[in-house]
């Protein structure tokens, strides 16, 4: 009776004990699908479905005959490799049009055998499952969405916008035709994906599709996009093509991805001369090119150029060119950040906020120390060197500044009424910094009312969904959208993590 209970008991701690005993334990999810589909795509969250694993589909516990093809697998430095993306295909599916869906369970356990990777050509696209909205949210965005974590405040004024942004016709009629390129900056399809994950409206991920293929239709085979004369890295934008990969498994964005990182390399990471070209939104864009590749491929030499962007960014902020003081964020001048007259140095804290969406995917797929410290540092910059105050027009409001400089205030770049709409960017870059600051134990009072000061305007300008008179809310120039949203969506997740935390204290 006492083994028998020892083994019940280590049965539920360590799986690798239960081996011992000749039982292996079972893990399953359950998911609704289609009657009439049989090509099925699983985005799986890390940790959760080791390769060596045997799977099994069921219906009220009954096996249905299926086979498994491994697409992607997460590449981070963990020595057990898992599954990240899984096509499953069912067996004599009933391939006549019918609106049912059916409960099926997919099972797995240890097996001494891996998954194998394979690229299968499919003749019709898979159908996205997945058990619930905080499974996919930790499989894409790398966070989880549950039942306590308020994302309503947030999303609907969102949808609203994206109503707006993802309508031709009400794009023309304000002079924003697709052909023109600047309303495609700051990646739309990224941030439509990412309100599809957050809702779980497969209206979205239609949206989202869409407007991935409009950007990749725009791509020519040297990674240039198109609708813009000249070459120019902002317009690549590989988050959106990553979350098309993770969402429809098409397997053209390997390659693809690969094109843009081979064009991103004309950009010099490295900053040493007061005249050199250099803003923290080109850094951020060759950071999230080489996270993005390796990511999906695992090629080392984008891990590399990843590693080497970090590097020329510590270097910046905690070893300044020109003995300049420590800030706390990537100095530059503003010659090189303006292409004007001025060597004093400057940081743009709206652009920070860019480049720390790519340390801070980086930091949550590695835990990568540098990353952590440099989201520590601009977390204590913006107090300190990124804000100003509006006058008594708007009650004296604190607001994050457009650019920031550091020994020559009449080079500072600031409007009292347009410095606001970053309010949403500079939130989710401080509560980035908030996290990393907790795990470090460091005191968060005065950043975390900053914080909040941030929000409440992140969540003032997403009031007016309560006063729309239509089933949109115009959102111009138009590329606002991508900036608002795209590097924002764990905003509602920060606030709930940092306020679950303080609770817990």
């Amino acid at each position: 009776m006492h083994k028998i209970n020892l083994v019940k008991f280590l049965s539920i701690i360590f799986i690798l004990i239960i081996s011992y005993t000749g039982q292996t334990e079972e893990y399953s999810i359950k998911f609704l699908a289609p009657v009439n589909k049989s090509i099925l795509l699983l985005p799986v969250p890390n940790m959760h479905i080791a390769l060596n694993s045997v799977l099994k589909i069921s219906q009220q516990d009954k096996v249905i005959n299926a086979s498994f093809s491994l697409l992607n697998t997460w590449n981070t430095d963990k020595n057990q490799k898992f599954v990240r993306l899984l096509i499953i295909k069912l067996e004599n599916v009933n391939q006549i049009k019918n609106d049912e869906y059916k409960e099926l369970t997919l099972s797995w356990s240890h097996s001494n055998q891996n998954l194998q990777l394979e690229a299968p050509i499919f003749e019709t696209q898979p159908y996205l499952i997945y058990p619930n909205k905080s499974w996919l949210a930790e499989s894409i965005l790398l966070h989880s969405e549950t039942k306590d974590t308020n994302s309503a405040w947030y999303t609907q004024t969102q949808s609203l916008y994206a109503n707006f942004v993802t309508n031709e016709e009400l794009l023309n009629e304000n002079g924003y035709p697709s052909t023109q390129h600047s309303q495609w900056l700051f990646d739309r399809p990224r941030a439509i994906y990412q309100l599809y994950i957050l809702t779980g409206d497969s209206k979205w991920l239609k949206k989202g599709s869409k407007l991935a293929l409009f950007y990749l239709k725009n791509l020519d085979n040297t990674g240039k996009f198109k609708l813009k004369e000249n070459f120019d890295l902002k317009y690549l934008m590989p988050n959106g093509l990553l979350y098309h990969y993770f969402l429809t498994g098409d397997n053209q964005i390997k390659n693809i991805l690969e094109v843009l990182f081979e064009r991103s390399l004309s950009w010099t990471p490295q900053y040493d001369n007061e005249y050199s070209f250099w803003t923290e939104r080109h850094q951020a864009a060759a950071l999230n090119i080489a996270i993005a590749y390796w990511e999906l491929s695992g090629n080392q030499r984008a891990r590399k150029r990843i590693d080497e962007i970090v590097e020329a960014t510590v270097q910046m902020v905690f070893n300044p060119i020109n003995n300049w003081p420590l800030r706390g964020c990537p100095q530059h001048t503003y010659k090189s950040h303006e292409g004007k007259s001025g060597v004093s140095p400057v940081c743009s804290p709206w652009m920070m906020a860019l480049l720390g969406d790519g340390l801070w995917r980086y930091y949550r797929l590695t835990d990568d120390k540098k990353s952590a410290a440099l989201l520590n540092a601009f977390g204590d910059f913006i107090p300190n060197h990124g804000i100003h105050f509006a006058d008594k027009r708007l009650k004296n409001m604190v607001l994050p500044l457009y650019l920031s400089s550091m020994d020559n205030k009449l080079l500072e770049i600031k409007n009292q009424w347009t410095d606001g709409q970053h309010s949403c960017d500079v939130a989710s870059l401080i509560g980035k910094s908030l996290y990393i600051k907790r795990k470090t134990n460091e005191d968060l009072f005065l950043l975390k009312e900053l914080f909040n000061v941030f929000l409440q305007q992140c969540k003032d300008i997403n009031k007016k969904s309560r006063n729309a008179k239509k089933e949109y809310l115009p959102m111009l120039p138009p590329r606002r959208f991508g900036w608002t949203y795209s590097t924002t969506s764990d905003l509602p997740w920060l606030d709930y993590w940092l306020n679950q935390t303080t609770n817990n204290e």
